[in-house]
């Protein structure tokens, strides 16, 4: 290997960032608690578009653990004990928007998530959390089971 110039802090001053760029200060922080995080509205609108678009970003981040449906029965989380939890059910279909959006990214460690759920926060940006939010309401239990 061979020694590269390196600017030491302070040393210089760093380059100007391009124009049209946005700067990453890391991943979005959550509220600390479930509690706070569930009086945080959804701030996308419940439209088509955006159930469509949920359903892009589920199968990015959420399928091979839950599966298609949300049942548990996705590639990878067939493997896991316990099984992922079942996205459809009434307890998760009952949770407001901000607790969703707080379980979906926070993992193991609050009432609502049960074992194996990664943690997902510096891995799905903010705005996507949202539309999957959309994605999962789609997957209610019609009455009776029936769909």
């Amino acid at each position: 290997m061979r020694d590269q110039a390196s600017i030491e802090p302070f040393e210089k001053r760093m380059p100007d960032m391009p124009p049209n760029t946005v700067p990453y200060l890391g991943p979005a922080r959550l509220p600390p608690t479930m509690q706070q995080a569930a009086r945080i509205p959804n701030p996308v609108r419940p439209t088509a578009q955006a159930v469509a678009l949920g359903r892009i970003y589920y199968g990015y981040y959420c399928q091979m653990c839950h599966g298609e449906r949300g049942l548990g029965d996705g590639t990878v989380g067939r493997s896991y004990v316990p099984e992922p939890t079942h996205l459809a059910s009434a307890r998760v279909q009952t949770m407001t928007d901000g607790a969703l959006a707080f379980a979906m990214v926070s993992g193991v460690g609050h009432e609502l998530v049960e074992a194996k759920q990664p943690v997902l926060g510096p891995t799905v940006a903010v705005e996507r959390r949202w539309y999957i939010v959309w994605y999962i309401r789609s997957l209610g239990e019609a009455p009776n089971g029936a769909r």
